[in-house]
């Protein structure tokens, strides 16, 4: 599918994933599928340096490289570059074209990301000249965007090129029969390993409901995340509810080094080295699965229930650049657990599905360190609680960040609109137990009460 796809008037488009539960010769296939795309990519990486270092030496350009033309070249050699070594034999026959091309595809976006870096219009760090792709290094993966892809009508089944119907895991009511109603269309099909696992994202231009279904349309809030919570929600005048932050990666974190020690003590790619390896895979799998489903509860709650949902613009990946400093190390693990940055992300999508309104407060905006009761704007350092040096109100750091981000959708900038008395105390409330592994992530409320945020 290309990336500049527009879908028709009245939908959008979403993916479902699945985990697939492929036989062993469906399983080597997939491998060889994963193998044939970095071939295709690092062969178009080559192509394109020898054209970047061809320019550098004699000033000639020729024609700017793109997906068509590159494919076309890939299609006129792939029968000397598909060769077995040992045998002498052509494999690409064994592969559906579309893998190759999703490797030339991918290699020449990077390339284009990185022109458009170094002219300056993209946002964000500079990105650096594509890399060439490694066995065990690179994130497997594989994409269709034709042939026959098609859900079963059992809902246990999916249906790819050259693999043929492979089982899923889950059953794939929720996208199936909106097919069968044809209120979705099968765009796109990305198989990746994750872990031990192999995933199926199926992207669909799908028509959602475009009525305003939100709970309380007249409703404000401000987000205001980090690490001891994960976030704070907030009225213009109060806190109505926390996120505990689950501490995924920090509960298991003790598991982790032993199983890193134990595979470092074996030897590379023996069988024992090889077990152990699947186990430290699990575990990161089962912790990106812990938080990404807290996640996913906590925004989606937020944007069905409230009107207008303000989040703060913070640069996520800047923080984690933090070096030098006592204690460093440990504060960005710590932000890379709690992944703070997808809260906004989620949101990003999720608002105009339920129709709720996304305010994205401006990143220099100073919510945390300025007064909710009088405006003052002081340095408070990494303090959890502060006190105004103008009126004299305790804070706690959290809760006042995230009233003054509510108070952004109206404001739009520093200020109190409600003036309170100095005795008026933002005060902590009473969180979950530190054990939040089981069930749904929890909201706390204002009276130390507890309700799930499904």
């Amino acid at each position: 599918m290309s990336p500049r796809y527009c879908p028709p008037e009245g939908q959008i488009i979403q993916a479902f994933a699945f985990a697939l539960d492929p036989t062993p010769e469906q399983r080597a296939q997939i491998s060889r599928f994963f193998g044939a795309r970095r071939k295709a990519f690092n062969w178009t990486l080559d192509q394109m340096k020898a054209d970047v270092d061809r320019y550098r030496e004699t000033g000639e350009s020729g024609t700017p490289p793109s997906f068509y033309s590159l494919r076309k070249r890939w299609n006129a050699q792939k029968d000397v570059v598909c060769v077995n070594a040992d045998t002498g034999e052509v494999w690409w026959t064994e592969i559906s074209k579309e893998v190759f091309a999703d490797g030339v595809r991918g290699a020449t976006d990077a390339y284009w990301r990185w022109q458009q870096s170094r002219a300056g219009l993209v946002k964000g760090r500079r990105v650096g000249f594509p890399r060439f792709k490694k066995r065990g290094r690179d994130r497997d993966r594989f994409s269709f965007t034709t042939g026959t892809m098609r859900l079963e009508a059992d809902r246990r089944h999916l249906t790819l090129p050259v693999l043929g119907t492979l089982r899923t895991h889950e059953n794939t009511r929720r996208i199936e029969r909106l097919i069968a109603m044809n209120r979705a269309k099968i765009l796109c099909v990305t198989v990746s390993r994750q872990g031990e696992r192999i995933i199926a994202a199926v992207r669909v231009s799908v028509a959602r409901p475009q009525r305003a279904s939100v709970a309380q349309p007249d409703s404000t809030v401000g987000i205001d995340v980090g690490v001891r919570r994960l976030a704070t929600v907030a009225t213009t005048s109060e806190v109505i509810g926390e996120l505990v932050n689950p501490r995924a990666l920090e509960h298991r974190l003790g598991e982790l080094r032993r199983l890193q020690r134990q595979r470092a003590r074996r030897t590379r790619g023996s069988r024992q080295y090889q077990e152990t390896a699947a186990k430290i895979a699990r575990l990161h799998a089962e912790v990106a699965n812990l938080r990404r489903h807290t996640i996913h509860v906590f925004t989606t709650h937020l944007a069905k229930t409230h009107g207008v949902v303000v989040v703060e613009g913070l640069d996520a990946a800047s923080l984690l650049q933090q070096k030098g400093l006592p204690g460093a190390r440990a504060r960005r693990r710590g932000l890379s657990d709690a992944a703070f940055g997808e809260i906004r992300r989620q949101l990003r999508y999720k608002c105009p599905w339920y129709g709720s309104t996304l305010i994205e407060a401006d990143r220099f905006f100073p919510s945390s360190k300025t007064c909710h009761n009088c405006g003052h704007v002081q340095d408070i350092g990494w303090l959890e609680r502060w006190t105004c040096d103008e009126c004299s109100s305790l804070h706690q750091r959290d809760d006042n960040a995230a009233i003054n981000l509510a108070r952004w959708a109206s404001l739009g900038s520093v200020g109190a609109p409600v003036k309170r008395g100095a005795e008026h105390q933002t005060e902590s409330h009473s969180a979950v137990g530190d054990d939040t592994r089981k069930g749904s992530p929890a909201l706390v409320g204002p009276n130390n009460s507890v309700r799930s945020a499904a």
